[in-house]
């Protein structure tokens, strides 16, 4: 049995970051759009989870100072959403309540904000990961 080929640190930057990129692209859609993307299952929950996750990429120097400030906002935004009291389960009629919240629209406002300053690394990450495939 054959080592899978190992990834670069680099590498593995890119990919974490197009993850929290679709998180962050979710976050700041409508609400329709963002129960769609997540399959309209525990939307409000996964998106919390998942945007939470953008914390393992702050402080590696993947980001300016810029960047991870802005990233540190909106996790600090995201973070005390309670998600757990929120509607949730399978299907639209729920994870569209729990996204309609009040507590989600200042998120969304921030997300789109954020993706405005990242859109440099945003394209150096597209590019890096168009190149590597």
């Amino acid at each position: 049995m054959s080592t899978p080929p190992q990834i670069s640190d680099l590498e593995a930057s890119h990919n974490a970051y197009d993850v929290f990129l679709f998180t962050l692209e979710a976050l700041a859609s409508t609400p329709e759009k963002q129960c769609e993307l997540m399959g309209d299952f525990n939307t409000a929950w996964e998106l919390r989870d998942d945007a939470l996750g953008g914390r393992y990429l702050v402080g590696t120097g993947f980001f300016t100072q810029q960047q991870e400030t802005a990233v540190l906002e909106l996790l600090a935004a995201v973070d005390p959403i309670p998600v757990n009291e929120l509607p949730s389960g399978s299907g639209r009629t729920a994870n569209l309540a729990a996204m309609r919240a009040p507590v989600w629209e200042p998120v969304r406002v921030q997300a789109q904000t954020l993706l405005a300053i990242l859109a440099p690394l945003t394209a150096a990450n597209r590019a890096f990961l168009g190149n590597a495939l």
